[in-house]
């Protein structure tokens, strides 16, 4: 049913209360990030079959409900398609995220690109750049789009787990994205693709729908989380602020000390790859080749398997045991669960898996998680700070800071980053592509 008297609002928030309730935004344009768009209208289906169309922004609507958009957006406990893109657009964080249980109970990304009908292709085609151009596809249409996602969706949503490790995904990490998203990149005059910009700024977009989790990041065509640091794409990136600067911090051998951590292993003070590079070269003094060696043998061994001869190390002999128990107790029970969330990662969904493959996957997966907890700490700091996390990219963050709060909030945030004996390397620089090594 598509709504068009105001007298029908005020029953359908007292109607659904009570209810289990699915909502499905739909965007004034695809095409443009959800912080950049806006709310064209809202399906609703609830428990008992019963479905609403409601329209905000419509060239067929006889009336507008755009006055109560905040009352369907602060709306909770209701399953909602995106929640990322929900709060982008001011939606409640207290909702449950259809995406995310789809990955969690099917192993899958989800995929909803069948979910179009003709008639959206057809005006996407014909109206590319009208920045409004879902308020005139027909409603009829968007109705027979969402009734294809509540098809799918909506036995999940009823049958279901929804178990303590999705519930703890959901709270974090749509929040911790959109978030950092929604803050986006400043660029000057030299970014590469400039039917991104809006305002002089860039969005990026993530996904963590992935094998691992470890999240994706491109939007449109543009990658951030591969940017080229020979080729000037990063000149492209500078601070918002008259007087600001970009500061990166990039963990130091974050990938052998999360391994450390869940072996139980106690590495020294100081370098890593100093401390391995004294086994690998017999040598308590090493050269700066005999470094950057080190540094290659040691990831050799951690990501394509551990040769015999570095057993005798006491950590890599950790490691390959490690390995090995973890790969039976995938063979046994066909998954294991990531070290903080409990996530299952299934044998099934591995293509070609090995010992060793697991264990990337594994390390990945870990390595998200323990980020994203740290992301999270960030940016509730930041909450009433001027200064922005801009970007995220596995094992380093991306700060916008004002140098009016930078003496007061970069100490600190160093600290966040470092807390579980994870030390943090910073550059600062004017522009991203030249960046300077500093001591804080």
């Amino acid at each position: 049913m598509i709504l068009d008297h105001i007298s029908d609002i005020d029953s359908i928030f007292e109607y659904i209360k009570d209810r289990k309730t699915l909502i499905i935004p739909i965007l004034c344009n695809n095409f443009q990030h959800p912080t950049q768009t806006e709310l064209c209208c809202i399906y609703i289906y609830t428990e008992d079959d019963i479905e609403r169309l409601i329209t905000f922004r419509h060239t067929e609507q006889l009336t507008s409900f755009s006055e109560h958009i905040q009352q369907f957006l602060d709306l909770q406990n209701i399953f909602v398609h995106d929640k990322k893109t929900w709060l982008q657009i001011g939606g409640n964080a207290n909702v449950l995220d259809v995406k995310t249980l789809w990955w969690y109970t099917y192993n899958e990304a989800y995929d909803e690109t069948h979910y179009h009908t003709a008639a959206h292709q057809f005006y996407w085609r014909r109206h590319n750049t009208l920045p409004h151009v879902n308020c005139i596809v027909p409603l009829q249409q968007h109705l027979a789009m969402c009734q294809k996602i509540r098809h799918y969706a909506w036995p999940m949503c009823m049958n279901a787990e929804l178990t303590d490790s999705y519930m703890k995904f959901n709270e974090t990490y749509p929040v911790v994205f959109a978030e950092i998203e929604s803050a986006g990149l400043y660029v000057n005059n030299s970014f590469r693709m400039p039917e991104l910009i809006q305002d002089n700024f860039v969005y990026s977009q993530y996904n963590y729908y992935t094998s691992t989790g470890r999240p994706s990041n491109a939007y449109r065509g543009f990658n951030f989380a591969a940017m080229n640091k020979e080729d000037g794409t990063r000149a492209a990136f500078c601070s918002r602020f008259d007087r600001g600067a970009l500061v990166e911090m990039d963990f130091d051998a974050y990938h052998v000390r999360l391994i450390a951590r869940l072996i139980g292993y106690a590495l020294p003070d100081g370098s890593v790859h100093e401390y391995f590079g004294r086994f690998y070269f017999d040598s308590n003094t090493l050269t700066n080749e005999q470094y950057e060696q080190s540094k290659q043998i040691t990831f050799r061994l951690l990501y394509g398997g551990i040769d015999k001869e570095f057993l005798e190390i006491p950590f890599f002999q950790k490691v390959n045991d490690f390995v090995y128990k973890l790969w039976d107790r995938c063979k046994r029970q066909t998954y294991i669960e990531t070290p903080v969330l409990k996530r299952k990662l299934y044998k099934e969904s591995i293509t070609n898996i090995t010992a060793n493959k697991l264990f990337n996957y594994y390390l990945q997966a870990t390595e998200t998680e323990v980020s994203t907890v740290k992301l999270q700490q960030v940016l509730e700091y930041l909450r009433d700070k001027e200064s922005k996390l801009v970007l995220y990219t596995y094992d380093s963050v991306l700060l916008d800071v004002n140098y009016s709060e930078a003496k007061q909030i970069l100490p600190d945030i160093i600290n966040i980053m470092q807390q579980g004996n994870f030390p943090v390397k910073c550059k600062v620089g004017d522009i991203y592509s030249k960046m300077n090594s500093i001591t804080l």
